[in-house]
């Protein structure tokens, strides 16, 4: 982050057991979690940590996030949003430093991002 040192977000993850963070993915026919027409998450985003751990939809809970929201399970030409949150015990892994949208790439798919601040508590 632009307005943290590192030597401050050093401390805030020693000084922390815990932190959580929000990534709302605003899409336009872009399947941000589950895919409504199938019935899976194998499009689901990708995340990466502070750590460069891959943060996925599916598999090792320490490296799963939630989803609060998700509006983006068909394409159907209008916006919406999915809302994740990733809550660890570990917080070296956080913030997220990248995302990696699978569903994009094609005539009329957009996505935006909103990247929420790390809360070390």
């Amino acid at each position: 982050p632009e307005d943290v040192s590192e030597v401050q977000l050093a401390f805030l993850r020693i000084l922390s057991s815990r932190a959580s963070q929000n990534i709302t993915y605003h899409c336009k026919n872009s399947i941000a979690y589950m895919d409504q027409a199938s019935g899976n998450v194998k499009k689901a985003l990708k995340l990466m940590s502070s750590m460069e751990s891959e943060l996925k939809a599916e598999g090792n809970s320490k490296f799963t996030y939630a989803v609060l929201e998700d509006g983006c399970t068909k394409h159907t030409g209008e916006w919406s949003k999915t809302v994740f949150e990733y809550r660890t015990r570990k917080s070296m892994r956080l913030p997220v430093v990248d995302i990696a949208p699978i569903d994009i790439g094609g005539p009329d798919q957009e996505f935006g991002v909103d990247i929420g601040p790390v809360c070390f508590l």
